[in-house]
């Protein structure tokens, strides 16, 4: 891999573990602790958007989502070849984000956020 498509690897691992451990923590430190509120969410996930773009768009474009990286390569704005370096670089930093926040926070059956399954597998 060359050393620009390295870096600009590494600056979507940055900008998108950065975007998804403020707003995905502000989300769960609202749910776990309810000091942050509804409003408080929205300026965490508008300012971590905002300050990432800022930092990284010069390097690699700041998509920080597989479906812009996949949109802008369907429209021609961006290199089909960079497409799987970029999605694995956003995966890669999303678990990390995820992790970090399970490791920090007391996440218990109560404050799952997510969907639990009811009734039959079938």
């Amino acid at each position: 891999m060359p050393v620009q498509a390295m870096v600009k690897v590494i600056a979507q691992v940055i900008g998108t573990y950065f975007v998804v451990f403020a707003g995905c923590g502000s989300v769960a430190v609202n749910k776990i602790y309810g000091s942050v509120t509804f409003p408080g969410i929205c300026v965490t996930w508008g300012l971590i958007v905002m300050v990432m773009i800022y930092t990284v768009t010069h390097i690699s474009g700041a998509h920080f989502n597989p479906a812009v990286t996949i949109t802008l390569a369907i429209f021609r704005r961006f290199s089909y070849t960079q497409v799987p370096l970029y999605i694995f670089a956003q995966l890669l930093a999303s678990i990390l984000a995820s992790g970090t926040l399970a490791i920090m926070l007391d996440v218990t059956p109560k404050t799952f956020l997510g969907t639990i399954p009811v009734g039959s597998i079938g």
